[in-house]
């Protein structure tokens, strides 16, 4: 079995035991024989706990086409309860015979099949051959835009795509040019650039459907370390099709006063702010609709897997999402508004109790604690955190 050509080491990542080459956690994962990232460990912590609330029942099939030594695969298998069997593929020769040597040191031999060959290919097989999956897992170094399409085909009507991107440069507006050309998205950098990175990546994936005449809507969305992550319902029909683009936008954002309008119609729209007249910035097309599904939330929260010591890191992160308020696009680190306001910045909680007394709505975010999201006009904002202390 251990005949690698390269040394391995055995882990215990969740349930499973993995073998991994040694240099793991020492050295850049893409330097390793096969493909393992001790720091995505929190992103498949999150796709056990959604596709366990997601799926009721164990007879669900899965596939993930960028698999590595088979980590996330492994994990489904023995800790979700949802899945069957799974497909696991990837390019890399060493990756797929770890993947197999993983499956059979976890007991899932019959359950988890490996595949050597490109991602897109092993994708168009499985929509081929009529073997479509319940979900897709989609976890690539960099962009993911070139796989969303295999991806959605794969799937059966009403599955769950799982989406990870990790150049979290060109998605949150820090690089304006490869966003444009590598997503199709106009963005510049923000105040709130995190939520920009997952509204865009959301719109990536809902302009693939589209394009396949399925409708694809969000349940859980989250930026965490180095990956931006969204799950996805995806249904076929151009009706669907239609109502998840048409929750798709621009917005018109001020760095001078961080004030953020929506834009109804591009042609005419006023190139200054509404607010206070500086010129503005246009963003999009983002998804401007929910990122989250408070019932799938719910029992993520309520299941009993939350309560293992391996879901430590993303517990707190998961009870952060649930009290966000994921319908309002965009946020406001109450330091940025501070500085702009001339004034010493007062505790985001307060800011937010502030705003709940006015019959506001208002949360914290679940990507920056001192970031808040309310649907209060941006004049309230400003007049909360200059009150004396």
């Amino acid at each position: 079995m251990l005949e690698l050509g390269f040394e391995v080491k055995e882990i215990v990542e969740g349930r499973a035991r993995l073998l991994v080459p040694k240099g793991v956690g020492e050295v850049d994962p893409s330097k390793l024989p096969a493909f393992y990232n001790p720091a995505s460990k929190a992103s498949r912590d999150i796709a056990v706990l959604v596709t366990a609330a997601f799926f009721s029942g164990g007879d669900r099939t899965f596939a993930e086409p960028l698999a590595g030594l088979g980590a996330r695969s492994v994990r489904l298998l023995l800790e979700s309860g949802a899945f069957s069997e799974g497909k696991a593929c990837d390019i890399n020769e060493n990756s797929v015979r770890l993947i197999s040597v993983n499956a059979r040191l976890n007991g899932l031999e019959s359950r988890l099949r490996a595949y050597h060959m490109d991602a897109n290919v092993f994708l168009s097989s499985i929509a081929a051959e009529r073997q479509k999956v319940h979900y897709v897992d989609l976890d690539p170094s960099g962009s993911p835009v070139r796989f969303l399409e295999g991806s959605i085909r794969a799937l059966l009507p009403g599955g769950l795509l799982g989406v990870s991107a990790t150049d979290l440069a060109a998605l949150s507006g820090a690089s304006p040019r490869t966003a444009l050309w590598r997503y199709g998205i106009r963005l510049t950098r923000t105040a709130f650039r995190k939520e920009v990175a997952l509204r865009a990546l959301t719109a990536v994936a809902v302009m693939a459907a589209s394009r396949l005449s399925r409708s694809a809507v969000p349940v859980l969305a989250v930026i965490h370390r180095h990956f931006a992550r969204v799950f996805l319902t995806v249904r076929r029909g151009k009706t669907g099709a239609f109502r998840s683009v048409s929750q798709l936008g621009y917005l018109k954002y001020c760095d001078a006063c961080l004030n953020v309008e929506r834009v109804v119609e591009l042609l005419g729209t006023p190139e200054s702010c509404g607010s206070c007249g500086s010129p503005s910035r246009l963003l999009g097309p983002l998804w401007l609709g929910p990122l989250q599904d408070p019932e799938l939330i719910s029992r993520v929260l309520s299941s009993g897997l939350l309560r293992e010591e391996t879901f430590g890191e993303v517990r707190g992160l998961i009870t952060h999402v649930s009290e966000e308020l994921g319908d309002v696009p965009f946020s406001y680190p109450v330091s940025e508004l501070s500085r702009r306001a001339r004034c010493s910045p007062p505790s985001p909680r307060t800011v937010v109790t502030a705003l709940r007394e006015m019959g506001y709505r208002a949360s914290l975010t679940h990507y920056d604690h001192s970031a808040i999201k309310t649907d209060a006009p941006l004049k309230v904002l400003y007049e909360i955190v200059r009150r004396p202390a």
